[in-house]
């Protein structure tokens, strides 16, 4: 007798073997220090002149018309899109 099974009953009873490798996680997007720093600059700005958290984390993912785009990434692009972000944030204080 033999140990093996005949190849079309092999291969729908056996379990299926997993192939994939475990992989490092690669995140999508890596800051470059200046970009962090003006990330916590705006996120901390937000929510200290808007009513709540939930509120300044809307503001910052949404577009803004008078910004011409979402206010975090305008933050991340560069120095000056913080300041503007920043500047339009001082006339909109809504604190609770």
């Amino acid at each position: 007798m033999s140990d093996e099974l005949p190849t079309d009953v092999a291969k729908t009873q056996l379990p299926h073997r997993r192939t994939r490798h475990f992989r490092r996680y690669d995140p999508a997007l890596i800051l470059t220090p200046q970009q962090s720093t003006r990330q916590s600059d705006v996120i901390r700005y937000a929510c200290r002149h808007l009513a709540d958290r939930q509120t300044a984390i809307a503001f910052l993912n949404s577009y803004n018309e008078q910004l011409g785009g979402q206010p975090l990434q305008l933050a991340l692009d560069s120095g000056e899109g913080l300041m503007r972000v920043e500047k339009l944030l001082l006339g909109t204080n809504v604190r609770r």
